[in-house]
């Protein structure tokens, strides 16, 4: 048996693989789906740097080197951003490793963006999901 790691310790079956799939807001908000904890939820994966870590595509302009992956929904972590502006003109631009995590059972529709905030130098911003998933089929092994 394997043990999760985004909320309490959950036996699965062997059999499957544990990965993090990293999903944009704009997916989410576009196009779907809604994960929640407990249920089946499907993207199309493409791989990250990392081993077992993938970014999650639903809608037109996936890479085509995607791999349609469907699983189980283990846990659900709403990525937030530090944005910092710069330049002239002014641009917000992400700050590396900025990066804090809020576990929730289930996405939000809407993420907070830089209107439901105080402008600052700095400011922060919902950018995203990464999702637990259990798949029997994971992509790319």
């Amino acid at each position: 048996m394997k043990a999760h790691s985004f909320a309490e310790p959950t036996p699965v079956d062997s059999s499957v693989q544990i990965v993090s799939v990293h999903v944009d807001a704009v997916e989410v908000e576009c196009c779907g789906p809604f994960p929640v904890v407990g249920e089946p939820c499907s993207w199309t994966l493409t791989p990250r740097s990392r081993v077992d870590e993938f970014d999650g595509w639903v809608h037109g302009g996936m890479p085509a080197s995607g791999v349609q992956t469907a699983g189980v929904v283990l846990g659900i972590l709403v990525e937030t951003t530090s944005y910092v502006e710069v330049g002239n003109p002014k641009m917000w631009l992400p700050v590396e490793d900025s990066e804090t995590y809020r576990r929730v059972d289930a996405s939000p529709r809407w993420f907070r963006r830089f209107g439901d905030f105080d402008f600052e130098p700095q400011n922060r911003m919902e950018t995203g999901l990464v999702v637990e998933l259990a798949t029997t089929r994971a992509p790319f092994r």
